[in-house]
């Protein structure tokens, strides 16, 4: 049995964060401010649609303690009540992880309808922990059926992107 290098074991250990590190990128994207008006409102849910992404697709990649991790790290950078996003991440995984079966080799626009209701069904937990923890102080309907829109509309390029990460970087040579 073969013993492997140092850089063998560095490189296994790199393509596994493949899935923490760019969830945490968008993460990090999503609070950069681009400076388009009315989006600041209406800012889509990029953690979100990683961490589905990766629950469909790489179920081992990302499990429940960063989801967690990563969810809290965002409410504490973004303002919202704290473990709010960590609740959606975990609750996204869970239903994916539990109907596995039913991702499991279904055509994209499929796993994308999917999505769009668990989305959806994000935004309106988003919306009640945010008006329920601050003070009553419900967010405008308007905003969240924005965001919940732009997630979904932006699944399809964000999904791209991460299955050519997924091929390029996360594939043993």
């Amino acid at each position: 049995m073969h013993q492997a290098t140092l850089g063998q074991r560095l490189d296994l250990v790199a393509r596994r964060a493949v899935p923490v590190g760019i969830t945490l990128f968008l993460l990090l994207f999503s609070v950069t401010p681009l400076h388009i008006p009315g989006l600041a409102t209406v800012g889509p849910m990029y953690t979100l649609i990683a961490v589905y992404f990766w629950s469909v697709y790489r179920p081992d990649g990302l499990g429940y303690g960063a989801a967690f991790a990563i969810g809290v790290t965002e409410d504490l950078i973004v303002g919202t009540p704290l473990g709010s996003t960590a609740l959606l991440l975990l609750l996204c995984q869970w239903v994916v992880f539990h109907r596995q079966r039913f991702f499991n080799g279904r055509p994209f626009l499929e796993v994308w309808l999917a999505f769009a209701v668990i989305a959806f069904g994000a935004g309106i937990l988003r919306w009640m922990c945010i008006g329920l923890i601050t003070s009553g102080n419900f967010p405008a309907a308007g905003d969240l059926l924005g965001t919940v829109m732009l997630t979904v509309m932006l699944y399809p390029v964000i999904g791209w992107l991460l299955a050519r990460a997924q091929m390029k970087l996360m594939v043993q040579p």
